[in-house]
């Protein structure tokens, strides 16, 4: 009886073993208390942060080439689509009436120079006799007043003329820089008047990448690296060239602009600007919540270390200042707590 016995406790003990030895593998405890963990050192975990934003290549130039004066337009050389080079002619306006204008300067200039001329010679001889004392003072008098006042109408008649000139070459208007014509505002026979647009020139080139920065990203952006605009699956090399200091009311962003180091990409392009964290972050799946704060847990002397982060958000890697081989439990975290005697197996 006592041989059934001792049989029936073996069998017991060779079934209930192997239940508690998996219960022990489970729960990472031993007989003294230490739970099993793996870990990895921080310089393995550690990853630089890229982050991305909308941006865009605005034009240098984006201007409504307008009429200065008011004139019925003769010819558009360009349409929609045309590439122009600075200084090309764009629209030809009916100059008729300033070339008239111009002519009259031209002729009330000779009249005034004419009679200046005169002038001066009447004042030549009052000068020989005033010497002689053959003439009076007041005669004198006059033929100075005279010839200066004369002086002066041909500089007035010079301004004119030089006025016509300027009314006379606006007939011609010409592109103020390199661009495409992106668009025709006007049609031939239509009377012009000063500041009407007749069409929109954008600039062929531009050297800078527009970007709004939410205040949260700024010192990651201003101290960040690989700066790289992607656009149509082609990226750039970027440097910062200005934030501005002064947040958005609205929008809470700084408007920063980045510079192309080398080739450009096309303007008026909507792409994604990408930039890596000079300062190295824990993966958030490392990242664990003891006592309401979230931080992560470190093997030290065998036993459980938490370190908190103040800045950690859920869910988001979270950047911290650790020696490249501290320990940092990978695996069983989420049965640890701080003060925890460890047995680190990482085989």
């Amino acid at each position: 009886m006592k041989t059934n016995n001792k049989t029936s406790v073996n069998r017991i003990r060779q079934t209930l073993l192997p239940a508690i030895v998996l219960v022990l593998l489970f729960t990472n405890s031993f007989a003294d208390g230490s739970k099993k963990v793996k870990t990895a050192s921080y310089s393995d975990l550690a990853v630089y942060v890229t982050h991305t934003l909308g941006s865009v290549v605005p034009a240098a130039q984006n201007s409504d080439i307008s009429a200065q004066i008011s004139a019925i337009i003769n010819t558009f050389h360009v349409d929609t689509g045309s590439e122009v080079k600075q200084g090309d002619l764009l629209v030809s306006l009916d100059c008729a009436e300033n070339l008239l204008k111009l002519k009259q300067a031209e002729a009330l200039l000779r009249a005034e120079k004419a009679q200046l001329k005169h002038a001066i010679t009447k004042f030549s001889q009052a000068e020989k006799l005033d010497k002689q004392g053959n003439i009076s003072k007041e005669l004198y008098n006059q033929r100075l007043a005279e010839e200066s006042r004369l002086r002066a109408m041909v500089e007035s008649r010079k301004f004119a003329r030089q006025l016509a000139q300027i009314n006379v070459n606006r007939c011609q208007v010409k592109a103020p820089f390199d661009g495409y014509v992106t668009r025709r505002n006007a049609s031939i026979g239509e009377l012009t008047r000063p500041g009407s647009s007749l069409l929109r020139l954008v600039s062929k080139t531009n050297h800078f990448v527009e970007v709004k920065i939410n205040n949260r990203l700024l010192h990651s952006f201003t101290h960040g690296k690989n700066y790289r605009y992607i656009f149509n699956d082609k990226s750039y090399a970027l440097k910062i060239d200005l934030v501005i200091p002064v947040m958005d009311r609205a929008s809470r962003n700084h408007l920063a602009r980045l510079t192309f180091v080398d080739e450009h990409a096309i303007t008026g392009s909507v792409g994604r600007l990408q930039w890596q964290d000079t300062e190295a972050s824990i993966p958030s799946a490392y990242i664990v919540s003891r006592d309401n704060r979230l931080g992560i847990l470190i093997a030290e002397n065998a036993s459980a270390k938490f370190i908190a982060i103040d800045n950690a958000v859920e869910g988001q890697p979270a950047k911290i200042k650790l020696d490249d081989n501290t320990q940092i439990i990978t695996r069983g975290r989420f049965n640890i707590k701080p003060g925890d005697t460890l047995l680190v197996d990482n085989e």
